[in-house]
């Protein structure tokens, strides 16, 4: 009978080792996919150990991006200034007109002063300057171009306020030209500082500019002074004093006749005792507004206020330019331009009312005009104008 031999002891230990391991392996594992499920500050993913950190338990390393809004800038625009009440006396007679002269004229004309409007030298005399100022009145209150100083004329002017501007909201230092009372307000720094009467196209037909026959029509829309010509400027249709171009070959210039009606063939006209200084108040790339309805081709209607026959108005004469489409306006003559006054300088940012036979013409150097030399009171060559306000 063989004799059974009992286990070897190192084979024994060897299994023992093993299983000892494959236990120890085996509570490992188990433990480290218990934690995978629990803890959710460590995740395994992908290789790549990514860790959700809780709010104040450990710094960022990356600063967070912050967007910083610029502060929105806007322009405060102050009020209008209105001017206050005053006592006035009452009109002699009853009414007083070009010709006239009375110590009481005096009063109305310092009031036309303080207004803006120009009446020329406070002096009593109501003259051809006294009566533009007067039509210009007329004009902004929408009542007859007639030029006379009454009760109710003296009553309102008063008490008289600016009408709201057309433009509120645009530049400061502006020109709006009003096609439909046919005035300009200037302003300076938002307030008024200049109130004019002035002549606008009359729409009709007419032939002898650059580009033959076309309508005498001043555009609305939104333009710049561009350039500006110191003196007299001849050109095909006339002569023009002072002129401030803004669309192509229309401007704001000087005339002998700025009637109380739409009579020129594109350009503004204005009093000559005001294209005086006028070009000292204004300047290039200033904006220059053109308001209202523009005169319609063939004519405004008869029974309309800027329609029927022409007459009346100052600026040094009478009268008004042809109607005719083939005579062009007589030039002034040669030795009636303004007297050169004596050399001051007119103020910045008001118009020199109620003493233009003491301020300069302008004493700045001409601008060239452009290669192509417009026709200067023509709707020559003009761009398209945009929409108007």
């Amino acid at each position: 009978m063989d004799e059974i031999r009992p286990p070897r002891r190192g084979l024994l230990i060897r299994f023992a080792i093993v299983g000892l391991v494959v236990a120890i392996v085996a509570v490992l594992s188990v433990g480290q996919y218990a934690a995978a499920q629990s803890d959710d500050d460590d995740i395994e993913a992908g290789g790549f150990e990514l860790r959700k950190v809780s709010p104040g338990t450990e710094p960022s390393t990356t600063d967070p991006t912050t967007t910083t809004l610029a502060p929105t800038t806007t322009t405060t625009i102050p009020p209008l200034i209105q001017p206050a009440a005053v006592a006035l006396p009452p009109v002699p007679g009853g009414s007083v007109r070009q010709g006239s002269q009375a110590a009481e004229i005096m009063g109305y004309e310092a009031r036309l002063v303080e207004l803006r409007f120009d009446p020329g030298p406070v002096d009593g005399v109501f003259d051809a300057k006294t009566r533009t100022a007067v039509e210009a009145f007329d004009k902004l209150m929408g009542w007859e171009r007639d030029g006379v100083i009454d009760q109710p004329f003296v009553d309102t002017l008063a008490t008289f306020q600016y009408p709201t501007p057309h433009m509120p909201a645009a530049e400061a230092d502006r020109v709006e030209i009003d096609l439909d009372r046919q005035v300009i307000i200037l302003y300076k720094g938002y307030q008024v500082a200049l109130v004019t009467p002035t002549s606008t196209g009359n729409g009709k037909r007419f032939c002898g500019g650059s580009d033959g026959c076309q309508y005498a029509v001043t555009y609305a829309g939104k333009f710049k002074f561009d350039w500006h010509v110191n003196g007299w400027r001849t050109g095909k249709l006339g002569r023009l004093y002072n002129p401030w171009y803004f669309n192509g070959g229309i401007a704001i210039h000087g005339y002998t006749s700025v009637p109380v009606k739409p009579a020129s063939h594109g350009c503004a006209r204005i009093p000559m005792h005001i294209a005086e200084y006028f070009a000292t108040l204004v300047y290039d790339d200033m904006t220059v507004y053109a308001v209202g309805i523009q005169a319609p081709e063939g004519g405004y209607p008869p029974d309309s206020p800027n329609g029927g026959s022409v007459s009346g108005g100052g600026g040094g004469g009478g009268g008004s330019a042809p109607t005719t489409p083939t005579t062009p306006p007589t030039a002034p003559p040669e030795t009636t331009p303004p007297a050169t006054p004596p050399e001051t300088t007119p103020p910045d940012t008001v118009a020199p009312v109620g003493t233009p036979d003491t301020t300069v013409p302008p004493t700045t150097t001409p601008i060239d005009p452009p290669a192509t030399d417009p026709s200067p009171d023509t709707t020559t060559q003009l761009p398209e104008p945009p929409p108007g306000p």
